[in-house]
């Protein structure tokens, strides 16, 4: 007699891991097109490096291709996506952070696609961010009121859409910023590749980035899901022997790409780059991708170029926000909200001072002994208004570290300064020209 089993789910079933046409055709038709184009490869390896999660104990995290409209984001996750499945492998971030839980789980130890940021609920893309980069969901209660274990996932995800994760976390208008962790945990890479062809680098002949495109879309249409298949199957061949690989090809690429003596922020982003570079590596050594050997690594190290570029430096995010949030409060309000001092008070023509009316005053500017207009910030207006959202404490000891911010006799950041209308010194922040950038500070 046959035992029955019946399946129980809250939801429908759903299968991305579909399969169609060839790897020959897949490799002749859409993998070989990567060449000349940074993007493209960059993706492709990606969509290889969620496997080797599990053996080399590597943490989650995505990347995000910011860029304008109709410049081949989507074209961009379609070729990825063709490694696993077709079109429907790739997912949309206009869900709940329910529904994209399901979803990450759906994808444990493999690629996660989503497309358009922009559809997602501001308020809880940050959210977001840090659920599926960490790779744990939501505890919640069962049936009978006990705690269900939380699904938990593996994933490298790509990402696409018009604007950045922080600028999306500043849409609410709320004064929300992404933090330091968040823009680690997806990784923000300029769409456009820089040759006037939106993502694309080299067009192989065709007419247009349009007739391009085109072509990748209905090739990756034709031909898709073997290409996985086939990686797999090496992988479990030799299972003890990835984790060595794949630690080869990282420390291979680390020690050319990364930068000398930078923090830990991008020290985890390298670290997710070189993940891609090995998949790709791996993926040319197995005879998958049709590329010679050093082209997934020279793909990976141009896009963290372009993210180190994009983001300014080698700073630690905090410092870097901390700075611009400190500049940015003194070019909106430097000359409406600080009352002059000494020779910066306007005077008539026979040289009388003009009585200078300041409302919601923050504080006082004057020249400074060096040359170059400083600032005398109040202590309320400091914590409240310039470092609003931040540490006031910590702001300080970078703009001190930077020569932004003259500390006290003491070496506090607060410093003791001679304003109008108080008759003994005021404890204050004293801003150096140099935060504008003048010279002679």
């Amino acid at each position: 007699m046959r035992e029955r089993i019946i399946f129980q789910s809250d939801g429908v079933f759903d299968d991305p891991f579909q399969i169609e046409g060839t790897l020959e055709g897949w490799q002749n038709n859409v993998a070989r097109y990567a060449a000349g184009n940074s993007r493209l490869a960059f993706a492709l390896s990606a969509a290889f490096a969620g496997p080797l999660l599990y053996p080399t104990e590597g943490e989650s995290g995505g990347f995000h291709f910011r860029g304008g409209s109709s410049i081949g984001k989507t074209t961009t996750l379609q070729i990825a996506a063709s490694v696993w499945g077709n079109r429907d492998f790739i997912r949309s971030w206009r869900a709940t952070s329910n529904g994209l839980e399901s979803i990450a789980a759906l994808h444990n130890d493999n690629l996660l696609l989503l497309d358009e940021m922009g559809q997602v609920d501001s308020r809880e893309v940050g959210q977001i961010a840090y659920m599926i980069a960490n790779g744990t969901g939501k505890t919640r209660a069962g049936r009978s009121g006990e705690a269900r274990k939380a699904m938990r996932w593996r994933t490298i995800f790509l990402s696409t859409g018009e604007v950045g994760l922080a600028d999306k976390i500043a849409e609410d208008g709320r004064g929300r910023r992404a933090a330091a962790g968040q823009e680690v945990r997806i990784i923000d890479i300029p769409a456009e590749a820089g040759a006037g062809m939106g993502i694309f680098g080299n067009l192989h002949g065709f007419a247009s980035a349009d007739a391009f495109a085109r072509h990748l879309k209905t090739a990756s249409a034709r031909n898709y899901g073997n290409a996985c298949r086939a990686f797999l199957e090496y992988l479990v061949k030799d299972f003890d022997g990835i984790a060595p690989m794949v630690n080869g090809y990282c420390g291979e690429f680390l020690a050319e790409a990364l930068p000398e003596k930078v923090d830990g922020q991008i020290s985890r982003v390298a670290a997710r780059f070189a993940l891609v570079a090995a998949a790709g590596e791996m993926a040319t050594a197995f005879g998958i991708l049709p590329w010679s050997q050093g082209k997934a690594t020279r793909a990976s190290r141009r896009l963290f170029r372009d993210w180190l570029d994009a983001r300014g430096g080698t700073e630690p995010a905090e410092e870097r926000e901390a700075i611009s949030a400190v500049r940015r409060f003194i070019e909106l309000h430097g000359t409406a909200r600080f009352e002059p001092m000494g020779t910066l008070i306007p005077t008539t023509d026979i040289g009388e001072p003009i009585d200078v009316r300041i409302s919601n005053r923050a504080g006082f500017r004057r020249m400074s002994e060096a040359g170059g207009t400083e600032y005398i910030v109040m202590p309320e207006v400091w914590k409240s208004e310039v470092c609003a959202g931040m540490d006031a404490s910590r702001v300080a000891k970078t703009l001190i570290a930077r020569g932004l911010l003259v500390p006290g006799s003491n070496g506090k950041a607060q410093n003791f300064q001679r304003v109008p209308g108080s008759p003994n010194p005021i404890r204050c922040y004293l801003l150096s020209p140099a935060i504008l950038g003048e010279a002679d500070a």
